[in-house]
């Protein structure tokens, strides 16, 4: 459970950080593909991301969270190599952290639901 909620605290952080991003501009270098993506979309993945970053923490939303922003995730590592575009290990490694708890193994489950398997 302890390396459950450490991931869910990385994950809520970095969406919080990505999501503030999209709207302060302030991680360097910028997402390449920023210019390529119109502001409106841009601003809502930002407001998505933040809300994101809440929603995790709710084990009633986590599932629905967590499943959207792994294929989004994907989706973008896709769009970055197809592109050519140095900057896809930021939504790679979110879509590994993602993945793990949308498979939810069993040493992220803690001992409490290992006993009772």
């Amino acid at each position: 459970m302890i390396i459950k909620n450490i991931i869910i605290a990385f994950c809520s952080f970095s969406f919080f950080m990505i999501g503030a991003d999209k709207f302060l501009g302030f991680l360097e270098p910028p997402c390449s593909l920023e210019n390529s993506i119109p502001s409106i979309v841009w601003q809502i993945l930002g407001v998505l991301q933040i809300l994101a970053g809440v929603l995790i923490w709710l084990p009633k939303f986590r599932r629905y969270v967590v499943g959207f922003f792994f294929v989004f995730m994907l989706f973008f590592t896709v769009v970055h190599i197809t592109q050519n575009t140095y900057d896809i290990g930021g939504s790679a490694f979110m879509a590994l952290l993602l993945g793990l708890l949308l498979w939810n193994p069993s040493f992220l489950q803690g001992k409490k639901n290992i006993n009772n398997n």
